[in-house]
């Protein structure tokens, strides 16, 4: 079991991967809407990207509509993300402003995405983080596809730095960098025995979130309307389809 996360009654790296849907609204009454769509449908859990935020700065404000969100999602986990402009985000933030972002809500919310390569002593950041919630570590290429070692080798930092869960995403530029993609993430999971994320972006790589089960990967990003990133397909459109290559 030392390959499985709980969070709460959810089971990451149990099986069928979980589906995670985005909230990218801009402003607290959407964001709420969205929330409770996300509660009806049929996803594991949600994402708040607080980068779209368009109250981001002011930590009351972000603390409020977080505790709303976490209400009218109930059992359902919520990850709460920040993505810098740098990692393909809406907006960027200082590293001192994007510490204290991430440690206010880390008491209120059940995971926290950290990107790991934001700056030196990370670790003291995801050390603090982890006391009250489980810690994604994160990076993003938005240009390319690493080599296999890279996309390996980089996964491992982010568990030699303390991450519950290391997870990255990157951009093809043709179809064997899926593949790619796809490999490394199977190899990495099957040697940090523990819970990964990976994604092939783009319409390219879209394959690569219907078949997070096959790639070994414990989470697969869906969306309900507009898609906080390249390639991700309606929740109810990607339950059906994760159902039927569901292999056990």
């Amino acid at each position: 079991m030392n390959n499985i996360i709980k969070v709460g009654s959810l089971l990451i790296g149990d099986k069928i991967p979980k589906i995670c849907v985005p909230v990218v609204e801009n402003n607290h009454d959407d964001i709420l809407k969205m929330a409770e769509a996300i509660y009806k449908s049929t996803a594991d859990m949600a994402e708040w990207r607080v980068d779209f935020y368009k109250d981001f700065h002011d930590i009351d404000a972000v603390n409020k509509t977080l505790m709303c969100i976490k209400e009218i999602l109930r059992e359902k986990p919520l990850l709460f993300t920040f993505r810098t402009a740098h990692e393909g985000g809406k907006e960027d933030i200082s590293c001192e402003e994007y510490s204290i972002l991430l440690k206010e809500a880390a008491v209120n919310v059940d995971m926290v995405d950290i990107e790991v390569y934001r700056f030196a002593d990370i670790d003291k950041l995801i050390s603090f983080v982890k006391k009250s919630a489980i810690v994604v570590g994160s990076y993003h290429d938005f240009n390319k596809t690493p080599e296999t070692d890279e996309i390996i080798n980089r996964l491992k930092y982010m568990d030699s730095v303390g991450v519950d869960i290391p997870k990255i995403a990157v951009m093809p530029n043709c179809k064997m960098d899926v593949i790619r993609l796809m490999e490394a993430s199977l190899r990495a999971k099957e040697i940090l025995n523990k819970p990964v994320i990976t994604m092939s972006m783009s319409n390219i790589g879209l394959i690569s979130r219907v078949a997070a089960e096959i790639t070994g990967s414990s989470v697969t990003f869906g969306c309900i309307g507009t898609p906080s990133a390249p390639g991700q397909i309606e929740v109810s459109t990607l339950r059906e389809i994760m159902d039927i290559v569901h292999f056990e």
